[in-house]
């Protein structure tokens, strides 16, 4: 089998749960851009040491954006939904890392070559927040999606600001 089917030559494409639909619809902004991240985190994790409990963490975070992209695409099917407990494994991790942060108002990225990297997958994780908004208006899709994004923004903040 090739790469290409040439089905979606005319602007449709096929989601998981094989309906078609326009390359401009919500769904595939939202799954497109939830891509992008995972591919910034994939940077990022590499930038971190072999047994770096970050990359762990970061990759596990990946596994959560893949699962993201199936739910959107096969909104109906609930093995895709995130649970309360994956936003607050995020809201631990933020806790834990901003114990030692100081109080600013206002950062300028580019200390370093991952710090900035960090920055970058933070703004992106900001607009697949908001393309999930976008696409939930279309298909009601797990209100804890909604959450865990938000606080996955905050988390690369807080990430940003520790000693690299």
């Amino acid at each position: 089998m090739g790469i290409f089917s040439g089905t979606g030559d005319t602007g449709e494409t096929s989601i998981l749960n094989r309906q078609r639909v326009s390359k401009n619809d919500p769904i595939i902004h939202f799954t497109g851009v939830c891509d992008e991240l995972n591919a910034h985190l994939g940077l990022v994790k590499a930038m971190f040491p072999g047994e770096d409990t970050r990359r762990f963490f970061i990759e596990e975070i990946q596994k959560k954006l893949m699962k993201l992209m199936s739910h959107a695409s096969d909104p109906a099917n609930e093995e895709y939904f995130l649970s309360e407990d994956e936003v607050s494994v995020l809201e631990k991790e933020i806790a834990r890392l901003s114990e030692q942060l100081p109080k600013q108002q206002f950062v300028l990225p580019g200390h370093s070559i991952t710090e900035a990297q960090i920055h970058i997958a933070r703004t992106v994780a900001r607009r697949t927040e908001r393309l999930f908004f976008a696409a939930n208006e279309e298909r009601r899709l797990c209100p804890k999606a909604g959450a865990y994004l938000n606080r996955l923004s905050d988390y690369l903040f807080v990430l940003s600001q520790q000693e690299f």
